[in-house]
């Protein structure tokens, strides 16, 4: 689909999605738990669909009933080495021995997750090991929360570089809570609350906790650094715009976001820079380069190099037609520029969101925008 940007958003209310997060967390310890579980979850994201797949494969069986997923576990087999070998083939974890594990701390979080899944219901105790700095801290703690909430306890200990040491008693076995009520995704608002920022109007995300785990709740302290005017109330965020100026941000552990930040960062004031980003989409060093090619084709003046992005504001953008490079964060970057660009904005394989937000579009218009399906 070629979406074409015809009207950006003049503000208003939105609700968040179910974090996807922790929607995909839910499902990997409701398929290895004792009975079934109920997950809440309005939305059918393309990603969530990824996990179903792998874990309808091992024997779960999962339905969507519209309201949410409902799951009956797979059976898991007696043995720690035929357990570990399905998890390892849903790509749960790198190894798939107890024991020793030792990890830098700049490591994907998904390393770190596929063992805390799969070591607990081993019959013997292991140790993960992190050096360094964890950069991906909230999102290892995320996964600890919902092994929690199934009765999997993982005990951590602060070590004196930064890291952490984690202590996994084997034998354990997932006991189902019955339902899980998944928090609202602070990624996917990030966005709106980034177009409240260099727009005219603010906007209000509702169903979002301020104590959540996730990391991409920085978002509304980067915003106010960039001088936007923030404010909460209960379970609610609002963003207008005010003056914006220049900042430096770390991107190490919001790579997500970078996206959307970088679009404020195109219309503040001054010369920004994104750093640590190299790891920006998991891995994926393109992002960097498709971040640069897509705001550079709208007008923006941005510099990419091995770590990041040198921004120079300037009052607005041009506007013109982009690629999604298929990927849903890049799709809504391009719409939000279109707030602050002077010409319509149009996007290419624009259904690429599909992936982590598929009602984006029903909410864009639900703000005031405008779109119109174009030919390729």
């Amino acid at each position: 689909m070629k979406a074409g940007i015809i009207k950006p958003i003049d503000g208003g209310i939105i609700n968040a999605t179910a974090s996807l997060a922790q929607v995909n967390r839910a499902l990997i310890c409701a398929s290895l738990s004792d009975a079934e579980t109920f997950i809440e979850c309005n939305e059918r994201p393309d990603d969530v669909y990824t996990t179903i797949n792998s874990l309808i494969n091992q024997g779960a069986k999962i339905r969507y009933n519209g309201s949410g997923y409902e799951v009956i576990p797979l059976r898991i087999p007696e043995s720690d080495r035929g357990f570990a070998a399905a998890a390892a083939d849903n790509g749960f974890a790198g190894q798939n021995n107890r024991g020793e594990y030792r990890l830098p701390g700049d490591v994907a979080y998904q390393t770190i997750n596929g063992l805390f899944f799969t070591l607990p219901v081993l019959s013997g105790s292991s140790r993960v090991t992190v050096d360094g700095r964890e950069e991906y801290s909230s999102n290892i703690q995320m996964t600890i929360d919902m092994l929690d909430a199934f009765g999997i306890q993982i005990e951590r200990v602060v070590q004196s570089d930064g890291g952490a040491e984690y202590k996994i008693t084997g034998g354990q076995k997932y006991i189902t809570p019955g339902t899980i009520q998944t928090e609202g995704d602070w990624t996917n608002c990030a966005f709106w609350l980034c177009a409240a920022a260099i727009s005219g109007s603010g906007v209000i995300c509702e169903k979002l906790s301020r104590s959540s785990r996730q990391a991409d709740k920085e978002v509304v302290s980067v915003l106010e650094r960039f001088g936007a005017i923030t404010a909460y109330k209960g379970d609610s965020v609002a963003v207008r715009r005010s003056r914006l100026r220049s900042i430096r941000i770390d991107a190490a552990v919001n790579p997500d976001i970078v996206p959307a930040l970088a679009v404020v960062a195109a219309v503040a004031e001054g010369q920004s820079v994104i750093y640590n980003a190299e790891r920006v989409g998991l891995g994926k060093k393109e992002m960097l380069h498709k971040i640069s090619a897509v705001l550079t084709t709208l007008g923006a003046d941005i510099i990419e190099n091995s770590d990041g992005l040198v921004i120079q504001g300037k009052p607005m953008l041009k506007g013109g037609t982009v690629s999604s490079y298929e990927d849903p964060y890049i799709t809504m970057m391009s719409v939000i520029a279109a707030c602050v660009c002077e010409d319509t904005v149009a996007i290419n394989d624009s259904d690429a969101v599909n992936r982590v937000y598929p009602d984006f579009f029903d909410d864009f218009e639900k703000l005031g925008g405008q779109i119109q399906v174009m030919k390729k």
